[in-house]
């Protein structure tokens, strides 16, 4: 990873994820992007779409939804815009991480219960890497991100080391901070858009 500004790192993270989250590549995240985010990770976690979890992760991305345009639609549109995005999330959670719990943790641990399939507590290998294709990561950044967050090689992730890992994403500064390896490689230029996406 390249070690830039720890701005820039920040602002650089917070854009990856935008390129993530627009999975229609319309410019612009709004719900019809989280239900098809839901659809995808459920889809690629091979798991049935009327099950708890599925039905669980549904709900909370379209929570999430809502409380998003409340804090980061500032033209009231209804949708949110890369700006909006970036000015957003480092504004209410880059300066204030405290905050991230309070709207981000209900969606991350609703999608780490649709990771555990076998409900073990742990992400193994094969789960996160699932995870990891439905968010349109390369694979490449893949086996990258997962390498990264195994930091005892076990081959298995706690859904609690993950959950610190996804904060740190969002929130961190820190260029060591473990959390950066979310998504592989932030400063990889071939971050997928839509079209890379839709042949996965």
């Amino acid at each position: 990873m390249d070690r830039r500004a720890e701005g820039d790192l920040l602002e650089r993270k917070i854009d990856v994820c935008f390129g993530h989250v627009d999975v229609d590549g319309d410019g612009f995240f709004d719900e019809a992007d989280v239900l098809a985010m839901a659809a995808r990770i459920i889809a690629h976690q091979h798991i049935p779409i009327d099950s708890e979890p599925a039905v669980g992760l549904f709900k909370s991305y379209q929570e999430f939804m809502h409380n998003i345009l409340q804090h980061l639609d500032f033209d009231g549109d209804g949708r949110v815009s890369p700006e909006e995005w970036r000015k957003g999330i480092i504004g209410v959670f880059g300066d204030q991480p405290e905050q991230f719990d309070v709207l981000f943790r209900p969606l991350a641990e609703a999608i780490w219960r649709v990771c555990d399939r076998d409900g073990d507590g742990t992400v193994n290998a094969e789960e996160f890497l699932c995870f990891q294709k439905a968010m349109g990561s390369s694979p490449e950044n893949r086996q990258l991100a997962f390498e990264k967050l195994d930091v005892n090689g076990d081959g298995s992730l706690s859904v609690d080391e993950i959950l610190s890992a996804y904060r740190e994403y969002y929130t961190s500064r820190d260029p060591q901070a473990r959390g950066n390896w979310l998504y592989g490689d932030v400063w990889d230029t071939a971050v997928p858009g839509a079209a890379a996406k839709a042949g996965l």
